[in-house]
């Protein structure tokens, strides 16, 4: 009862007494009825406070009873263990959650020990950290595996002093977490984070406010930042200043819009240099769907910018001279033809051809050869006007288009500038010096009618031709009438492959004989077209038209396949020692398939391998000695005779004529007929003659027509002779076969 209430009810009880004390004076019956009615006040008051006092200590204890309840309910509840334990590691309390992963009853577990739930190992670790807590007093996080009934499991405990009300310390709490799931989440993504601090790719994390939160290796190898260096901050240190604030907008409206954007972008790296990357920046959602963050992956491209830049300049430019190539000379004659269409004016082209390079290539090699295209390609170069282009189309072809131009004259007068740029020889390494000279032609639009740059190069090219065939080192323009021959080419290559298609092309054979018995000792098979509307045409009229396409490997394959049809039948008719000799072309022979060719003919035929006789030329061995003598080596392995023909009349040392395994030397006819004229005449006749014997070679002269050359070789020792003394070339019906004893002339 309070105070205050008792104070209140004593006074009252005094004031009473007083009043009997007094009551002499009043009446005895109302001094007795006021100090009853005072007793029983008192009385009542009392027993309302004893009330009251009972109620409050009632909703107090019921208030203790629900928090209790609350308390409760929230341990036993928890999915995490919750235990207590005193000083000696007694279990004093455990929740459900604890007594589930030990498989026991909560009862079964106060006063028990670690001991008798885990093994030894593990209980010595928990008691090393309960102990560690009660020495501190401060609370400890661990992450351990623990081994219960349902098997290993990963925790994370929170180990904490008891203290009782007075602070004193009486054992220790725990509450232990199971995390397996996010171990196995961890170990999940472990080869995510590896492969992500792996990748060559730079990866970049912000939140959703453009805060970088994290980079991988690659970003800072990249970009020489450090992780340490751009956490908090803002990729906008990364710009390079090349892209302005619409560029920007552009890219997170995309964002915005797709959820990512992809490009091109160039950037800043720490040491200042700006680098061209291909980036994807992608918006990251948490499952509500809600945007958390951003994720930039990035390639630096620099490598590929530059293999671009190199690409680009090896489709437009020349490597060996550096100049522009053939397509990008199409590309500017176009723009000049169109801008001379616009302006009303002129475009021209300067078709400019080495004389003689090939000789030089062939004869001191590729090396000394590219060394003097450079040489030519830099004194071109220097003779020309401002605005003029020199370009390289090939080999040993130039092209040079004038940047401005009045009248074709201004072209002859260009054309004769560069002609004299060849009059002073070209100085090459080793001291040597080079005369050359070159031939020009030259295309002029609108006069010539052209209308592209493939067509003004295509006359040019005939204008070129013409000047090398009128004698060389001199110009020449395009005219109509050039034009024309370029038409009947192309008409004659295309008549050419129907001519293969329906079998028009057909071999004459022309006798070789030995030169002391006059008797028939091989022929050499020389290809003819039967033209329909022409006649019967000379290889001179075709050949070079197949020599510029494709099509003479396709006809020399056709040959040595007939020449050995041809051998198989003359041997089947009694001419055992038959010798069928074919001309191989240069790119016939550099196909390098000329082997595999023969082959198939001599089995297809079933002709022996010494019945055929291959002749080459000095020029096409020295293309490629070294492939050359590969191949003969490889034909000569199958058996066939190797004659080089035209000797003499190249630029083939004798180092390379040891080399080369061949079997007959042919003295060029050009040689035969300076035979009987003056005394240095047959001079070069009778050093082949000598130069092959030595080398234990047979020498066929080819060319001989009268009887005088045919005494002077027999007497100088040649072995066969051919020409039109003996016989022109003939269809194989109409040729005579040799006797044993049979001879075409008298010894």
């Amino acid at each position: 009862m309070d105070a205050t209430l008792w104070l209140a009810a004593g006074g009252y009880a005094v004031a009473a007494a007083g009043w009997l004390v007094v009551a002499d004076r009043l009446e005895a019956a109302a001094a007795t009825r006021a100090a009853v009615l005072g007793l029983m006040t008192l009385v009542l008051l009392g027993w309302v406070l004893h009330r009251r006092d009972r109620l409050r200590q009632a909703a107090v204890l019921d208030a203790m009873r629900r928090r209790l309840w609350l308390l409760d309910a929230i341990v036993q509840g928890s999915p995490d263990a919750i235990y207590a334990k005193d000083t000696q590691g007694r279990y004093l309390f455990a929740n459900r959650e604890a007594c589930r992963r030990l498989g026991v009853r909560p009862e079964e577990m106060l006063g028990r020990t670690a001991d008798e739930f885990f093994p030894p190992d593990e209980t010595a670790m928990l008691q090393a950290r309960e102990q560690e807590v009660l020495a501190q007093r401060q609370p400890l996080r661990t992450e351990r595996k623990l081994t219960t009934p349902s098997g290993r499991h990963a925790y994370a405990a929170t180990v904490g002093p008891l203290l009782d009300a007075q602070g004193e310390l009486v054992g220790v709490f725990g509450i232990s977490q199971d995390i397996d799931a996010h171990k196995q989440r961890e170990t999940d993504l472990r080869p995510w984070a590896v492969a992500l601090q792996s990748t060559r790719d730079g990866v970049m994390v912000t939140d959703r406010h453009g805060n970088i939160r994290t980079v991988n290796r690659a970003f800072t190898e990249i970009t020489g930042y450090a992780l340490e260096d751009v956490v908090g901050r803002k990729p906008s240190l990364l710009r390079s200043g090349r892209h302005d604030a619409d560029f920007y907008r552009a890219l997170w409206q995309a964002i915005d819009r797709d959820g990512c954007w992809q490009g091109e972008i160039w950037n800043r790296r720490r040491n200042g240099d700006i680098y061209p990357e291909w980036l994807t920046i992608t918006r990251v959602h948490d499952d509500d769907g809600e945007h958390t963050h951003y994720v930039g992956v990035f390639t630096d491209i620099s490598r590929l910018k530059h293999n671009e830049a190199e690409l680009e300049r090896l489709a437009h430019y020349d490597p060996l001279t550096q100049l522009p190539n053939r397509r990008l000379l199409l590309a500017r004659m176009d723009q000049a033809i169109a801008q001379a269409q616009w302006q009303d004016g002129q475009a021209a082209a300067l078709h400019v051809g080495l004389d003689g390079f090939k000789f030089v290539n062939e004869g001191f090699g590729h090396p000394v050869g590219d060394e003097l295209l450079q040489a030519v390609a830099a004194r071109l170069q220097s003779r020309l006007r401002q605005g003029d282009l020199l370009g390289r189309l090939g080999g040993d072809e130039f092209l040079v288009l004038p940047g401005r131009l009045s009248e074709p004259g201004e072209a002859a007068l260009l054309a004769r500038d560069l002609l004299n740029t060849f009059r002073e020889p070209v100085p090459l390494s080793g001291g040597r010096d080079v005369y050359i000279t070159a031939s020009i032609g030259i295309s002029v639009h609108p006069a010539d009618g052209c209308h592209s740059g493939v067509e003004m190069l295509r006359n040019a090219n005939a204008a070129m031709h013409h000047a090398k065939e009128l004698g060389r080192n001199r110009f020449c323009f395009f005219t109509a009438d050039l034009q024309a021959q370029a038409v009947e080419r192309l008409q004659l290559e295309a008549a050419l492959k129907r001519a293969v298609e329906r079998d028009q092309l057909l071999l004459h054979y022309q006798p070789r004989v030995d030169a002391r018995s006059g008797r028939m000792c091989g022929v050499e098979a020389l290809l003819r077209w039967d033209h329909p509307e022409a006649g019967l045409m000379a290889p001179g009229q075709f050949i070079p038209v197949a020599e510029r396409s494709s099509l003479i490997l396709e006809l020399g394959a056709w040959v040595i396949d007939r020449a050995c049809q041809q051998a198989r039948e003359w041997i089947a008719q009694g001419w055992s020692d038959a010798v069928v000799a074919v001309n191989v072309a240069a790119r016939q022979f550099t196909s390098g398939h000329l082997d595999t060719v023969v082959q198939q003919a001599l089995a297809r035929h079933g002709v022996p391998a010494r019945a055929l006789e291959l002749e080459l030329t000095e020029s096409m061995l020295m293309q490629e000695p070294d492939a050359a003598v590969d191949m003969l080596r490889r034909l000569k392995a199958i058996g066939v005779r190797l004659s080089l023909d035209d000797f003499g009349t190249g630029y083939s040392s004798l180092g390379y004529l040891q080399r080369f395994p061949i079997d007959v030397l042919k003295i060029d006819r050009s040689f035969v007929q300076t035979i009987g004229c003056g005394p240095d005449g047959a001079a070069i006749a009778d050093a082949v003659i000598a130069l092959a014997h030595r080398l234990k070679l047979r020498v066929v002269a080819e060319g001989v027509e009268i009887e005088a050359q045919r005494r002077y070789l027999l007497a100088q020792g040649c072995d066969e002779l051919q020409g039109f003394l003996f016989s022109r070339p003939l269809p194989p019906q109409a040729l005579a076969l040799p006797a044993p004893a049979h001879a075409l002339v008298d010894g």
